[in-house]
Formats: structure tokens, C-alpha cells, sequence
């Protein structure tokens, strides 16, 4: 028996079967944790796991307060000085913390009771927005970006670009009426395949999406650009053989045929859900559409070349950092600040650590 040639062949198969199933378990839960762990780490190691106390030090007090900053005390209030629709007021006093570089700040959904990890109060939001208006930061549109990218120089200091992902109704109820308050410009990613105008987009376990018609809406103003999330690999049914959830845009474990997906299938299936969501993003906006986002930040060559091979430009993944002149345009960072816990002090943290890098 020992010398069966079919019963050695078995024997290998089954060897290295578990040999993918092992290394396929490890890549599945890093990958699963990949976005929350950068991201933790990033506020705990590059801005420091003590920075509350390094706040009371400095005069910073849990109120959200904090030196050198001219952050009004009724931040949360419903006034600005800014009116509905009009540009950035121009007469806050300029303080330079960098220059020619942006800082790419990205939330998701806006709501007050939300018990998901990424969403905010609009209270929240008006504090953050608050906070860019009164030191000196220039908020760009996705157009002035993109010259950014293209020139690799930007006049404007202290630019940040505002992003939202998963195309959620929130941010037009709740983020929308504030940024215009302001005068901010803001670019949301939105999953295609969820976008209706009919009632069943109110659906069980789903965020309400966006409807056709507050796009519309909200591209007339000027102040919104509208990004894809993909077409549909956003919290799709995609797994490993153990059923463990995975980001859209990695290999997929094929249940009927029992094995994960080769080389050639992934990237077909990477392909035409770009490829889906460009079209019909082109089709709503009657225009090009270059930008993309990745679902949970995961990407990887495979995913870079179908994404150029689908007709985008830039891809924004949610690796943390800053935005410079030679940046990769297709793993452009974010950082993800759309938090509850993430106040106006923790944004002060943020921008000063910037500014210390220049």
C-alpha cells in the first residue's frame, strides 16, 4: 500500500490541501482586521496611547478644548458665519502646518444613534468641520486633488480632502446640509449596485442608501463629487472554506467547486464589478468617472491592475498617512477620523503630528 502510486497521490493532494487551508486562515483574519488595525494603530502608536494625558499636561481638558487653537466653545451650535452655499470664509487668519501635501479625512455614516463602529453624530461632524474652518485649514474639492496628483504641487496650504464612504442616505440628510453650511467641497464613494429610487432600498440589516434623485441633487450645488466603492463588493457573501467573512476585493473560496477561486477568475471578477460600477456611475453623472475606494482598504496588485484595466485613475485605500507630491496614485492613504471618539482635541493631536513632520 505504501508504495501506491494513487494512494501517494492522495496523500500529497490532501497534505498540500491543508498546507492553502492553513495560509489561507492566517491571510483571511489578517486581512478581516487589516482596516481597524491600521487605523488603531495609527491614533495609538503615531499619535501615542497616552494622549489624554499629554492633553490635561497641555492644557487640553475632556470638553474637546485645546491650546494654540481658536475653537469656539459652541462649536456644536446650529449658526455659523458662513452662509448656506457660500465659499470658505476667506478672513480666518491663516496658520500654516504644512504645505504641498494633503491630508485625506474619510468618514462613512452620519447618524445619531448608530451603534456601527465608523459613524459620527452630526454633532460630531459640526465640531470637526468647526475645528478646519478656525485654524486655517483649506478644504479642496476632488478636482483640485487630482491637479495635485498631476502636478505635484499645490499652492493651498494646509489642503485636506474630505471623503465618505458606502454611499449612505446620511450623508445627504445629516453631512450634506452642514458641509454646504460651510462651504466645504466632499467626494462620497457609493456602492453602485445599491443606489434606487424605489421603496426596497429601505431594507432590513442594510444603512438606508442614497437615492438617484439626491445625487442629482446634491451635484448641482457644485459641492459634492461622487466616487465608486465598487459595484458590489462591499460586505458581499465572500468567504474563506470556513465561512469567515472576507473584503470584497480578496480571493473568494468557490463553495460549489470546493476550492478558492484561481488567478484568472479573480481577476475577471475584479474586472467586471469595476468595470459595472464605472458605467453606471458614468451613466448617472453624464461624465468620466476615475476615482475608486476599496472595500475595507484591501488591495494588492491583481486588485491595482484591474482597476487600471476598468478605466480608473486613482485608488483610495485606508492606509493612514498623508498625501505627498509623488504619491502612488493607485494606494492614495486616508485616515479614517469618522468616529465617535473623534473630537476636535484628537484632530488638534492629528494635524500637530503632521506639522511636525514637514
Amino acid at each position: 500500500m505504501k508504495n501506491n502510486p494513487v494512494w501517494i497521490v492522495v496523500v500529497v493532494f490532501i497534505t498540500a490541501l491543508l498546507a492553502t487551508g492553513i495560509f489561507l486562515y492566517i491571510s483571511s483574519n489578517k486581512s478581516e482586521n487589516m482596516q481597524n488595525l491600521q487605523q488603531e494603530n495609527f491614533w495609538n502608536t503615531t499619535l501615542g496611547r497616552e494622549s489624554s494625558q499629554n492633553a490635561n499636561e497641555n492644557g487640553m481638558v475632556n470638553s474637546g478644548e485645546y491650546p494654540d487653537t481658536k475653537m469656539n466653545k459652541d462649536a456644536n451650535s446650529s449658526k455659523t458665519d458662513t452662509l448656506p452655499g457660500s465659499k470658505q470664509d476667506a478672513s480666518v487668519p491663516s496658520k500654516e502646518w504644512y504645505k504641498n501635501k494633503v491630508v485625506i479625512l474619510n468618514y462613512h455614516h452620519i447618524n445619531q444613534d448608530s451603534s456601527q463602529a465608523y459613524a459620527m453624530t452630526s454633532d460630531r461632524l459640526r465640531e470637526h468641520l468647526t475645528f478646519l474652518r478656525e485654524n486655517g485649514f483649506h478644504v479642496i474639492s476632488m478636482d483640485e486633488f487630482i491637479r495635485f496628483m498631476e502636478t505635484k504641487h499645490i499652492s493651498t496650504p494646509n489642503a485636506v480632502l474630505l471623503t465618505f464612504d458606502d454611499g449612505y442616505e446620511s450623508y445627504y440628510t445629516e453631512a450634506y446640509p452642514l458641509l454646504r453650511q460651510f462651504g466645504y467641497p466632499s467626494t462620497n464613494f457609493v456602492i453602485t449596485s445599491r443606489l434606487r429610487d424605489s421603496l426596497d432600498r429601505k431594507r432590513e440589516n442594510m444603512t438606508t442608501p442614497l437615492t438617484h434623485q439626491q445625487i442629482e441633487e446634491m451635484l448641482d450645488s457644485g459641492l459634492v463629487s461622487i466616487g465608486s466603492h465598487t459595484y458590489s463588493l462591499h460586505h458581499q457573501e465572500a468567504t474563506n472554506e470556513w465561512g469567515q467573512p472576507k473584503a470584497g476585493t480578496e480571493p473568494v473560496f468557490l463553495e460549489d467547486l470546493y476550492r478558492v477561486e484561481n488567478e484568472g477568475e479573480y481577476r475577471d471578477r475584479l474586472y467586471v464589478d469595476f468595470m459595472m460600477s464605472r458605467v453606471a456611475l458614468e451613466d448617472l453623472l453624464d461624465q468620466g468617472a476615475k476615482v475608486i475606494s476599496m472595500p475595507l482598504g484591501f488591495t494588492s496588485n491583481i486588485v491595482i491592475e484591474s482597476a487600471k484595466e476598468a478605466g480608473y485613475q486613482y485608488a483610495f485605500t485606508s492606509r493612514p498617512g498623508t498625501v505627498g507630491p509623488n504619491e502612488n496614485p493607485y494606494a492614495i492613504p486616508r485616515i479614517d477620523v469618522g468616529k465617535k471618539e473623534i473630537g476636535a482635541a484628537q484632530l488638534h493631536e492629528l494635524f500637530t503630528k503632521v506639522k511636525l513632520e514637514e
